[in-house]
């Protein structure tokens, strides 16, 4: 009899799990606060012409739906999906393009790049899937050391710079 409950226990753990086709990991809302699936979500993205992901940089289920959403996007859209990421500075994007192109190897290209602490365990995953695919990936953030200036000296700073001027 004790091996018939727990055998209907695990069955029915088993069945919960496998009727359910949502994204567990993440509580999705819509933009009027509405709790909303992930179909729901993929059905929106699919319509959109541009998806702006936002995120916590250090929290790696964003990055985990990220790559959920990429590559359910990429069966719909194949050559037409292009990723952007602010992981890669934008004087990397050679790098990026020689790596997702298969021109270099992965160990040159993470000795080469700037890479976020992180990178290993939750941005290699979109871009390897991204090489595997030849999705086109842009890097979008603007390099270290012009971000440090306007830190410093506000825009005007980058100004100084261009033209010569010291502060």
């Amino acid at each position: 009899m004790r091996n018939k409950i727990l055998l209907f226990v695990i069955a029915s753990l088993l069945f919960m799990v496998a009727a359910k086709s949502d994204k567990p990991a993440y509580r999705l809302f819509n933009a009027k606060g509405k709790v909303v699936d992930y179909a729901d979500l993929l059905k929106e993205a699919k319509k959109a012409d541009i998806i702006f992901f936002g995120e916590m940089h250090d929290n790696p289920i964003c990055h985990w739906l990220e790559l959920e959403l990429t590559k359910d996007l990429y069966n719909e859209k194949k050559e037409k999906l292009i990723l952007g990421a602010e992981m890669f500075e934008v004087d990397n994007q050679l790098l990026l393009k020689e790596y997702i192109s298969k021109m270099i190897r992965k160990k040159d290209f993470e000795a080469e790049a700037k890479l976020w602490k992180n990178y290993a365990t939750d941005y290699a995953p979109l871009v390897d899937f991204a090489r595997e695919n030849g999705i086109k990936f842009v890097a979008t953030n603007i390099p270290h050391r012009y971000a440090a200036i306007v830190n410093l000296k506000g825009f005007e700073g980058i100004l100084q710079g261009r033209t010569g001027l010291n502060s």
